[in-house]
């Protein structure tokens, strides 16, 4: 009888388990494990039979057999024995049983951070969002909350900062969407949306001039003026405006924030001058929206980074934006 004759002679067959001799076991460089063999290992430990585990696991008993078979050889151990109707783990069974478990358990946990990463909801890897201070108190979190009821869970972090520090966040690779002002001088940048507003004058409802349908630069020269502090663009060139039309007066009070602007407007102590897109968010405050003519225009945007593409949980929120503006 040849080598292989004598081999097969080794093997013993028990509840559909081929358990192979140490002298006739391969060499495991010739075996691939996949998942398929951990599934299968877990289902025999749990039933205590391969015909009750390919039952589980929607396969042919000897396609159970097969791929327990292979990791024993791979291991280089017998990991059951035949005990009556049952298959039992063997000692070096019960040594490893603990360590093969817990790579079972590692690869439905990464099957489940697939899925979450595909549908846009893990809960592991957070939607980076980067807001001026106006809008990170006013309008983020009714998007945040809208997300979470539509289309969460998710984890979400939130920064805060001035136009240039969100550029600066999102080039970084430290924010996946910021809120900016366009034109933008930071480079690594892609524009997502385009959110065009306009200035306005922004007054408590009891102001003289809320009635109007529109102010022109003339008719603010005897009102107190506040405007947004002078490291913003949009503050020199409403200075520029106001120059070309004859306004040479300093602002009552500079703002630091649309936010701040339109609160000291409704405590009565001037006119503010800021965007309108951002003002609304302070409409439930005791003021009147006025257009000021000529009109300013201004540009935001949604940026993100050219350098990585956007998780896929961001595209609910650029909706939620899209229809805010």
């Amino acid at each position: 009888m040849g080598s292989d004759g004598r081999r097969r002679n080794l093997m013993q067959i028990a509840d559909g388990v081929i358990h192979i001799e140490e002298a006739g076991m391969r060499q495991h460089n010739d075996i691939t494990i996949s998942v398929k063999h951990i599934q299968t290992y877990d289902a025999i430990a749990a039933t205590g039979s391969t015909i009750a585990a390919a039952a589980d696991l929607g396969i042919s008993q000897s396609n159970a057999s097969r791929l327990l078979h292979q990791l024993e050889v791979y291991l280089g151990v017998r990991l059951f024995e035949r005990d009556k109707n049952r298959l039992s783990m063997t000692r070096e069974g019960l040594q490893l049983g603990p360590e093969i478990r817990a790579i079972s358990d590692r690869l439905t946990a990464l099957k489940v951070t697939a899925q979450e990463l595909e549908q846009g909801r893990s809960l592991e890897i957070p939607l980076r969002l980067a807001f001026p201070a106006s809008l990170s108190v006013t309008l983020v979190p009714r998007l945040i909350k809208r997300f979470l009821n539509e289309d969460g869970p998710l984890r979400i972090e939130i920064a805060s900062g001035n136009y240039l520090a969100i550029e600066r966040m999102v080039a970084d690779g430290q924010a996946d969407l910021g809120f900016t002002r366009l034109p933008s001088p930071t480079a690594g940048l892609r524009e997502e949306q385009v959110m065009p507003s306009r200035n306005i004058c922004v007054m408590h409802r009891d102001h003289p001039l809320a009635g109007e349908q529109a102010l022109t630069v003339p008719e603010l020269k005897s009102h107190d003026l506040i405007l947004l502090n002078r490291e913003r663009p949009v503050r020199h060139e409403l200075e520029g405006l106001f120059y070309r039309q004859g306004l040479r007066k300093r602002p009552a009070i500079e703002a630091h924030s649309v936010g701040c602007a339109c609160a000291l407007a409704a405590e009565g102590l001037g006119i503010a001058i800021v965007s309108a897109l951002l003002a609304r968010e302070y409409a439930a405050m005791p003021l009147t929206f006025v257009p000021l003519e000529p009109t300013l225009t201004i540009d935001y945007a949604i940026v993100s980074s050219d350098r990585q593409p956007l998780p896929k949980s961001a595209a609910p929120l650029l909706q939620y934006l899209r229809e805010w503006a």
